[in-house]
């Protein structure tokens, strides 16, 4: 028997059906973790791109510290003595630290420099933006439960991509 809006009840439920049933397909893609992965992904990618700007307009070293320890997370520094290496004293341009705040979903689950797996490494531009004594690095984040992972590599050149 048809109703006055043109829909029996049986038409009414099999939509209802297959509107709940896209629903839960789809709640895979709204995943909050694989957001907060993607995003930590591009941000990292946008920060190599900023750490060799930065040396450009400064007119000094930047350097990119990634490290593994703990939820991992990474740093943006002036390397006012030119060692490539994060000292204390030198000027912080930025720290993200997985793990916490905004970043709480993820985690730095792997660091390969030249294909073989680091706890560490040091991205320096010099004041032309060219990279420092650098090899190809792979950095691997993921989401707590590790179920969803993203790489962002950096080329020799320091350029970053997500592939």
């Amino acid at each position: 028997m048809r109703s006055a809006f043109g829909l029996s009840l049986l038409e009414l439920v099999v939509v209802l059906a297959v509107l709940g049933i896209l629903l839960a397909l789809g709640t895979g893609y709204l995943n909050s973790d694989r957001t907060a992965v993607n995003q930590a992904a591009q941000s990292l990618a946008a920060q190599v791109t900023r750490a060799r700007l930065e040396a450009i307009r400064r007119n000094e070293f930047v350097g990119l510290a990634l490290r593994t320890n703990g939820a991992g997370g990474y740093a943006v520094f002036l390397d006012t003595d030119r060692d490539g290496v994060q000292d204390a004293g030198e000027t912080i341009l930025q720290t993200v630290t997985f793990g916490q705040g905004d970043w709480a979903r993820v985690r730095l689950s792997g660091l390969q420099q030249n294909n073989t797996a680091v706890s560490s490494a040091t991205l320096v531009f010099d004041t032309r933006g060219v990279p420092q004594n650098f090899a190809i690095l792979t950095i691997t984040l993921s989401n707590r439960a590790e179920t969803y992972t993203k790489t962002v590599q950096i080329s020799e050149q320091g350029r970053a991509t997500i592939p």
